[in-house]
């Protein structure tokens, strides 16, 4: 028998070592990635494609004691042996197969590698053999301390966990380098039966025990020194179960993490940007948030945590509960496409501001406007009247939004946003001038991105979530002035505070924020750059059902500042860069031009010279009045006529006023005497609303009339308007009166000519309805 082991055995060597050919170490075992925050700790152990949990780890990297203790236990002699040891496989045969007492294999760990490497049963005399062929093949063409760094990446150590850098994570919550020398040994003694020590199970802990011990007093045998370790032989041992793993930042682990949803070849430790006390904050914060508002039917939320200088994603939250199905839980709201609301306006004035078409000061109409069948509204259905670019974005007032889209063009906002990464846009004819008001679909990482934009300058880049990677140069695209980005900023700082009780109040903030709320109620939205950050919240329901609760300022910014307000920093005033080319200008306090001769008070506001409007007020107008009669004197003598400042506000303005109960001063009419040839170069001349040379206008078939709306802006000294079509008359109104004319199909040109002889007209096109 004994004869027979030794010619096997030596037959076999020369066998492998001559003939097979180099083998792969691993077999193409695929292992688990840990992925870890920015500061090493773990988020995710994922699974290998075999679902087990196998992470490598470098020889070098474990604690000095690992290997050293694991080689006493399993095999002393390995350095020495050819990958298998005739003393102990003679010994084993003996004790196994002649005295048939318990079986002892004798299996080195080149051999105990071999087995696990090419999946040998080893417990028959040939499969035996084969081992000891398969260990002579790996020593050939591998060194010792490679054989070993895979014996120990690949060792089971109970149920699904193989690999002493998963066992110590897993069971002891740390890295194989922080191994102390009783955890190596705990460690040390399962793979050699890992179903009955395994670490898992009451019993496993109990056998695994009595084996440790017998470790512990070999290691002193030889290390003495380290006889202060066997008083921690006498405390409970303290495993946490594989289903204890730590799950932390589950969407953004199985999203936003390459490579983290499967096994991989190469094994891998995965840093990410993650930060794990920002990330528990926010979910803190959401699950809080929640919480207190039990019957206002909310949900769910979602929040993202971006540093904008290295665009690293510290913290993101795709749901209130990952595994609550009810909610759809496991939707990442972070990538969800749902309607911004509102949240696109700062971008829409930062480029209107680097168009030149505005700057902070600039009036704009809070007005009833018609733009052909799409009539914009306001949140609260009203109207302010003239207000500052500045006022409009604060207040986020849409008819203002929308007009300004209109001059900048919306294909122009559209092509911009497009550059800027919104994937989810169609066609702007689609979109229309509603783009301006979020009538398009956008996820939150887009708008973070695009509010990083004002963050950086006007600079795009692309979010950041793996480490090493945050220093390397990543593509930018200047996509705003770094004017304009701060000038918006400098806006937004005064947006005030949900928990502010005069909305109108200013400058009490250093945190540029914005809210929006979806047509519907469906989603509420908080974005903002406070300090170093990009802070983005949405409150909503995956399903897309309304909620009237869901309005951006009620649902949303309450969580946005619970969140802004637990964070450790220090967020000081919003300065300019010397660098910019930017100027404080006077300018008139009541319609924001520069400021003419008759105007009453001025302010600031920041100018980008060369780019900003440069208009010179014209509401404010001197009137020469008859002193015997009252009216209006074309006449310039001083002893009859005395002048008289008044206020020409445009006639949509001047109805705002009217519907606020606000007198305003009309100027009086001309005298009799003055000709049209003289009122009409006073002033401006009508503006015409409705129709619009930019659409195409439809005539019915049948005999019932749909009427088209002919309307005009006026100054503020017109009373009565003529309306002509092709030079015919068609109608005399009073100047706040509208007038509807039938369309027939053809080409048109309509005129208005007012009661002081100034004319506007515009091209109008009907064709027949289909």
């Amino acid at each position: 028998m004994i004869r027979w082991w030794l010619s096997g055995i030596v037959s076999l060597a020369v066998l492998a070592t001559i003939i097979i050919p180099r083998p792969d170490l691993y077999g193409g075992a695929s292992f688990s990635t840990l992925i870890t925050d920015r500061d090493d700790r773990p988020l995710q152990l994922t699974l290998a494609d075999d679902d087990r949990y196998r992470l490598f780890v470098p020889l070098g990297e474990m604690a000095q004691v690992v290997p050293r203790i694991t080689l006493l236990y399993e095999d002393r002699w390995f350095y020495y042996h050819p990958g298998f040891n005739p003393v102990a496989l003679l010994r084993g045969a003996w004790t196994t197969w002649v005295q048939r007492s318990r079986p002892v294999g004798g299996s080195t760990i080149s051999m105990q590698l071999a087995r696990l490497r090419f999946g040998l049963d080893t417990r028959t005399p040939p499969g035996k053999l084969v081992q000891i062929a398969r260990a002579v093949q790996l020593e050939r063409h591998y060194d010792k301390d490679e054989i070993l760094e895979a014996y120990l990446n690949l060792a089971p150590y109970g149920g699904s966990v193989e690999g002493i850098g998963t066992a110590s994570w897993i069971f002891f919550g740390k890295s194989a380098s922080e191994l102390s020398l009783t955890e190596a040994a705990t460690l040390a003694v399962v793979p050699q039966n890992p179903t009955v020590r395994n670490p898992a199970r009451p019993a496993g802990r109990k056998k695994l025990g009595e084996a440790r011990r017998r470790l512990m007093m070999q290691w002193l045998s030889h290390y003495p020194m380290d006889h202060p370790a066997l008083a921690n032989l006498s405390s409970p041992m303290d495993f946490r179960p594989a289903a204890e793993l730590p799950f932390r930042a589950p969407h953004f682990v199985r999203d936003h993490v390459p490579g983290s949803a499967q096994g991989v070849l190469k094994p891998t430790v995965q840093k990410t940007t993650l930060d794990l006390q920002l990330q528990t904050l926010l979910e803190e914060r959401i699950a809080s948030h929640l919480g207190n508002r039990p019957t206002a039917g909310l949900d769910n939320a979602s929040a993202i945590l971006v540093d904008s200088r290295s665009m690293d994603i510290l913290a993101l939250v795709g749901s209130a509960d990952f595994f609550n199905v009810d909610i759809q839980g496991q939707v990442n709201g972070v990538l969800a496409n749902r309607s911004p609301g509102s949240t696109l306006k700062p971008l829409l004035y930062g480029l209107a501001l680097d168009r030149g078409l505005i700057h902070p000061m600039t009036l704009m109409k809070d007005a009833p406007r018609r733009y052909a069948a799409y009539t914009p509204e306001n949140f609260d259905r009203g109207f302010m009247g003239p207000v500052s670019a500045r006022d409009a974005l604060i207040h986020s007032r849409n008819v203002p939004a929308v007009h300004l889209l209109a001059r900048l063009g919306v294909d122009h906002f559209h092509n911009w946003l497009e550059s800027a990464g919104l994937d989810g846009l169609r066609g702007p004819e689609e979109h229309g001038l509603a783009l301006a008001l979020g009538g398009s679909e956008a996820s939150m990482e887009e708008l973070v991105r695009l509010y990083a934009v004002l963050a950086n300058g006007g600079e795009w880049r692309e979010l950041n979530s793996t480490l090493p990677g945050a220093g390397a140069v990543r593509p930018a695209r200047q996509l705003l002035s770094r004017e304009a980005s701060f000038l918006v900023l400098d806006i937004l700082k005064d947006v005030p505070r949900p928990d502010t009780p005069d909305f109108a109040l200013a400058e009490q903030s250093t945190v540029a924020w914005k809210t929006g709320t979806s047509f519907g109620y469906r989603d509420a939205w908080s974005i903002g750059i406070v300090g170093p950050y990009v802070l983005a919240v949405w409150v909503g329901n995956f399903d897309g059902s309304s909620n009237p609760h869901l309005v951006g300022r009620e649902a949303a910014a309450p969580l946005f500042f619970s969140i802004v307000d637990s964070l450790d920093i220090t967020t000081g005033p919003f300065h300019p860069d010397p660098s910019l080319n930017l100027r404080k200008v006077s300018v008139c306090a009541r319609t924001g031009d520069l400021p003419g001769r008759h105007c009453p008070s001025t302010g600031l506001s920041w100018f980008i010279p060369g780019v900003s409007p440069i208009n010179v007020s014209t509401v404010h107008r001197p009137v020469a009045i008859d002193v015997s009669t009252g009216l209006r004197s074309c006449q310039r003598d001083n002893a009859t006529v005395r002048e008289e400042v008044y206020e020409f506000w445009p006639s949509d303005i001047a109805a705002v006023f009217k519907r606020a109960g606000i007198a305003m001063r009309r100027p009086p009419a001309w005298a009799p005497e003055c000709e049209l040839a003289v009122t009409s170069s006073f002033g401006h001349a009508p503006r015409i609303a409705s129709p619009l040379s930019t659409l195409v206008y439809q005539a019915p078939h049948t005999a019932k009339e749909y009427p088209l709306l002919f309307s005009a802006v006026t100054d503020a000294d017109t009373r009565e308007l003529f309306w002509f079509v092709d030079n015919h008359f068609v109608a005399r109104v009073n100047r706040d009166e509208p007038f509807f004319w039938k369309p027939r199909p053809g080409k048109y040109t309509v005129r208005v000519v007012d009661d002081l002889g100034r004319a506007a007209s515009v091209p109008m096109l009907v064709e027949q309805s289909g």
